[in-house]
């Protein structure tokens, strides 16, 4: 991958952005709301605001607290890998999984992720918001489920 532009700014490739996401981003610096950049990219609302959830989900203020929860859930990812934060609407579970998300990085190869499932409605939906969140990218023939199992076998 080469290096991208966003807005003024030079993203390198190891950063993990994708040309479509340094698009979003671009279009985000340029203040275009979801629909403005959908209009843009010939992509759905929807995409758009995937794209937006897993390139900026930076919280506002410090994570304090939880200590338990947060002990919890790194002990899950370490045992299980793969970890969904259910609950109510507005209990916190982004900011704890990003907050996680940041202690445990070092600890595996590969980095971890946040999938951000909220704009997903439909079930079969679910692989392609992963693989998207992966930066995996579409194969002919493969589904995006088989896509995501087979990055995530090794």
């Amino acid at each position: 991958m080469h290096n991208l532009t966003v807005g003024n700014r030079w993203v390198p490739s190891e950063v993990g952005v994708s040309a479509r996401e340094a698009e979003v981003l671009a279009a985000l610096a340029e203040h275009l709301t979801n629909a403005e950049i959908s209009a843009r990219l010939f992509i759905s609302v929807r995409t758009v605001e995937s794209h937006v959830s897993s390139l900026l989900p930076s919280p506002l203020t410090p994570f304090v607290g939880r200590v338990v929860e947060r002990a919890a859930l790194a002990e899950a990812l370490v045992a299980h890998r793969l970890v969904t934060a259910v609950g109510p609407g507005g209990v916190g579970k982004t900011r704890l999984a990003l907050s996680v998300a940041a202690d445990v990085i070092d600890e595996f190869a590969d980095g971890a992720w946040f999938v951000d499932l909220v704009p997903v409605t439909d079930p079969a939906m679910i692989a392609p918001a992963i693989a998207g969140a992966l930066g995996l990218g579409e194969y002919q023939g493969r589904s995006a489920e088989d896509t995501v199992l087979g990055w995530l076998a090794p």
